[in-house]
């Protein structure tokens, strides 16, 4: 069986919020282009135009994943993303953007040892049309490499959510059980849904849901065509 991974410590997350003493490529490239970034976040489509915003992170920011694929390799353990997620929440992108950043990181972890160097174009490729660049998409060793290190990011991100809730159920639907059960009378249940309550509301912080909800949509969203494209390549060979 694999080793369970530590959990994670108050005092650990204080400091990846703080990013005292904590280095990390991914925080090295956001201030080397800061006035860049600063200059676009100042631009951005201040409308709720999803898709103009989405048309304007695709047209300027595909500078920032070349930036990221140079400086790497780099690790995606929860702290990591905690440590980056200070910095990314704190004015520099606009909350589209903190999307399409979530996957535009996770797609560089991925490609970090990947044979195949066609992949290094998958980074900007991914953020510019939503697509796997054709050279990759026949690429079976490489996709399922990917795949993997896509999951390694999803493990961290699970870590980040125990040290909320305090539970490895998914704790939306732990909640529901609790209070369904709950309301049938269970006095145990009842106690498991009050210090699941009092868990959250004494380990979450604004960074944190900030991270988890951005990673939903960014991480996930990535996650999918990958699979589709190793679904069909898997049926055609």
């Amino acid at each position: 069986m694999p080793t369970e991974r530590p959990a994670l410590t108050k005092e650990q997350v204080a400091q990846a919020e703080s990013r005292i003493g904590i280095t990390h490529p991914v925080l090295t490239v956001i201030e080397n282009h800061l006035p860049t970034l600063i200059q676009l976040s100042n631009d951005y489509p201040k409308t709720s135009d999803n898709q103009g915003q989405s048309q304007y992170i695709r047209e300027h920011y595909g500078f920032l994943a070349d930036a990221f694929v140079e400086a790497g390799p780099y690790t995606l353990e929860p702290l990591d993303l905690i440590a980056i997620w200070s910095r990314v929440t704190r004015g520099v992108f606009p909350l589209y953007a903190r999307y399409r950043l979530a996957g535009m990181v996770s797609s560089i972890y991925a490609i970090q040892g990947v044979e195949n160097p066609e992949w290094r174009k998958f980074p900007r490729h991914y953020l510019e049309t939503g697509e796997l660049p054709e050279c990759v998409t026949r690429d079976r060793g490489g996709l399922l490499y990917v795949q993997s290190r896509l999951r390694q990011i999803g493990e961290s991100l699970e870590d980040i959510d125990f040290y909320i809730y305090g539970t490895r159920e998914p704790a939306m639907s732990y909640a529901f059980q609790l209070a369904k059960r709950e309301a049938e009378g269970d006095e145990e249940a009842k106690k498991k849904l009050e210090a699941l309550i009092l868990h959250e509301k004494t380990h979450t912080t604004p960074i944190l849901s900030e991270l988890l909800e951005n990673f939903g949509n960014g991480y996930v969203s990535l996650y999918w065509p990958i699979e589709k494209t190793l679904g069909v390549l898997i049926e055609t060979t």
